[in-house]
C-alpha cells in the first residue's frame, strides 16, 4: 500500500489575512476556493489554516520553506516584483552549490520562500 500522491500543503497562520494577500496578491498564486484560503500550485494545494488547534498549537510550532521553480529570465524580475511589494528579502539573487539560482523571502508570518531557476526542481 502507498499513497497516491502529494496533494495539500497546509500551513498554520496567526494572521490568515495577511498570509492571503501576500500569496495571493504577492506571489500572484491563484485561489482555489475555500474562502480565499486554498491556492493552486500546479496540482497541488496550498491551504492557509489558522493555528490554534491540536496540530498547529497558537504558541511557537513549525516554520516552513516553500520553493518555486521559475524560468532563469523570470528570476530577478521576481527580485524586482518582491522589493516592490517591500516583501522581507532574505537573499537577493544568488548562486546554489547545485548549479541553480535562487532567491529567498520570508512571508507574512516569516516562512521562506525561495524563488528558483536551473536544472534540480527538487532541490
Amino acid at each position: 500500500m502507498t499513497p497516491e500522491g502529494f496533494c495539500r500543503i497546509e500551513l498554520p497562520c496567526r494572521d490568515v489575512a495577511r498570509q492571503r494577500e501576500f500569496y495571493a496578491g504577492v506571489m500572484t498564486l491563484k485561489p482555489l476556493g475555500h474562502g480565499g484560503l486554498a491556492f493552486d500550485l500546479g496540482g497541488v494545494a496550498l491551504v492557509l489554516r489558522s493555528r490554534g488547534d491540536a496540530l498547529f498549537p497558537e504558541a511557537g510550532g513549525p516554520g516552513a520553506m516553500l520553493a518555486f521553480a521559475v524560468p532563469p529570465e523570470e528570476l530577478d524580475r521576481w527580485h524586482r516584483r518582491l522589493l516592490m511589494k517591500r516583501a522581507a528579502i532574505l537573499a537577493a539573487p544568488h548562486a546554489l552549490p547545485d548549479g541553480r539560482r535562487a532567491l529567498h523571502c520570508a512571508d507574512a508570518e516569516g516562512n521562506v520562500v525561495e524563488i528558483f531557476c536551473g536544472a534540480s526542481q527538487a532541490g
